[in-house]
């Protein structure tokens, strides 16, 4: 075989490979929570929890909080809205 065959061979098998086709993805959820730390690890937890569910590895480090709010009303037992997003690297 010369080179250029052995190197075309090489770029295939590398290009069929599961880590070569891995793809990353953004998932967002929402949760609530009692005070703004309960509804962010609300959020995180789902977002973690759908990700692996995919067959996926999370990103802890990629987590953001998009939007956050707190209720007015004083009889909302979980006043705290959270809307978050998080990397999920999902095998090919």
């Amino acid at each position: 075989m010369t080179k250029l065959h052995t190197v075309l061979i090489t770029g295939c098998l590398l290009a069929l490979s599961p880590l070569a086709s891995a793809e990353t993805v953004n998932l967002t959820n929402s949760a609530e929570g009692a005070n703004r730390d309960a509804g962010i690890a609300a959020v995180k937890k789902k977002l973690q929890d759908a990700c692996t569910d995919r067959k996926g590895s999370p990103d802890t480090d990629s987590f953001e909080v998009v939007f956050d709010k707190t209720s007015d009303n004083p009889n909302v037992p979980k006043p705290y809205y959270v809307d978050g997003k998080m990397k999920c690297e999902l095998p090919g």
